[in-house]
């Protein structure tokens, strides 16, 4: 931020304003309380000065995730205390829905093997090659394991000593289980853990009703709704306890999963005790919950630092709709749905980490019809190391 405070001076209408910077720098501080315009204003200068760090390596080197994880950092006077606590909570999990979410993974896999399986191939080839990187092979942590259709969980199981797969559907991760690891020698390698990844998906859902129930009228219960997008903050999360460290850690499409489910429920929510969102609203509404959204992803890999020697990262970073045109070939069509906030998964990654493998690719997850649209999904693949110092 000082760096860019003392160049932007010299700039005719810069993106970012010198006000704005020095606005921002309060704020990242924690010296200014913080509101939904600044969400705008720090992802216009993230995108800023990576454009800027494109042209001039010499720049300092700041992303989204630098900027996201300092400010889960600044304390804020009025904020609400979280805590990270991975147990599930029943109610959660059936108020979130994600046994019915799994069960959509499951039909959507059906209904579009061919795209499922070439993305299903090259995320097991990604993932076993920086299997192959890591030096220790004594345990290997999986997490969003339920389905597993893009997992080589066999070929981990045979790597490593002991292999803990990670996820909060106890259904689905037993039914993957029994059939991917028929081999009881394998089976008895494997530990399985039922966790919420997210550490707070108990404690957002009874402030979600507690805002819906105790409001006056809509307009209220929205008010209290976008506050509390804002109030969300954990300070340095960690996933494994303090006395467990893994070799190998895989967050195969996870990261763009962890935060879609607070936003649907809290509008689930609203609606059956008022009504509809107002149109006019909507884009408001978005902007504070794409807020929280990206602070969850943001500490889920927080999360994810300092507990194993190499980390296997797998997202989808850009979403597209495709149509049939006139000859029936299946073509992209209108923007890309950006699901980090960015377009590389790169710039969501914090200092603390080092990028020592990346790969790419697209994942035709559903297919066109004429009587509706398809999506293709733009894959990235990073292998994360730490730095000396971590967080």
């Amino acid at each position: 931020m000082d760096w860019y405070i003392g160049e932007v001076r010299l700039v005719e209408a810069p993106p970012v304003s010198l006000a704005q910077a020095e606005h921002l720098r309060e704020v990242l501080a924690g010296s200014r309380p913080r509101d939904d315009e600044d969400f705008e204003l720090l992802v216009t200068f993230a995108r800023t000065m990576q454009r800027l760090c494109q042209l001039d390596p010499g720049i300092p080197q700041v992303n989204l995730g630098d900027l996201l994880t300092t400010l889960s950092l600044a304390a804020q006077a009025d904020g609400l205390p979280w805590t990270f606590d991975t147990r599930i909570d029943a109610e959660a999990f059936a108020k979130l829905q994600f046994r019915e979410t799994s069960q959509g993974i499951g039909r959507a896999q059906r209904e579009s093997r061919e795209g499922w399986w070439s993305h299903a191939q090259k995320n097991r080839a990604f993932i076993e090659d920086v299997s192959r990187q890591t030096a220790r092979r004594e345990v290997a942590v999986v997490l969003g394991a339920g389905h597993a259709f893009d997992l080589p969980l066999v070929e981990l199981a045979r790597a490593f000593e002991k292999v803990v797969l990670v996820d909060i559907d106890a259904e689905a991760l037993d039914a993957t289980v029994a059939g991917v690891l028929k081999d009881p020698s394998l089976r008895a390698r494997t530990e399985l853990r039922l966790l919420d990844l997210t550490g707070i998906n108990g404690q957002f859902v009874r402030r979600i009703d507690e805002a819906v129930a105790s409001s006056a009228d809509a307009a209220e219960a929205r008010d209290r709704l976008e506050a509390l997008c804002w109030t969300y903050r954990l300070t340095a999360p960690r996933l494994l306890p303090p006395e467990e460290r893994a070799d190998l850690l895989v967050s195969s499409c996870v990261l763009s999963q962890v935060s879609w489910p607070q936003r649907v429920y809290a509008r689930r929510a609203y609606e059956r005790r008022f009504s509809a969102l107002p149109a006019p609203l909507e884009l408001r509404w978005a902007r504070h919950f794409t807020y929280l959204e990206l602070q969850l992803q943001q500490d889920h890999l927080t999360s994810l630092a300092g507990v194993a020697e190499r980390v296997a990262l797998t997202c989808d970073v850009g979403s597209n709709t495709t149509v049939l045109d006139g000859t029936g070939t299946e073509r992209k069509s209108g923007r890309t749905i950006l699901t980090l906030g960015v377009p590389s998964l790169q710039e969501r990654v914090p200092k603390f980490f080092q990028v020592t493998g990346q790969a790419k690719w697209e994942w035709g997850f559903s297919k066109a019809t004429r009587g509706g649209g398809g999506s293709r999904k733009d894959v990235e693949g990073l292998c994360l190391t730490g730095l000396p110092g971590g967080l």
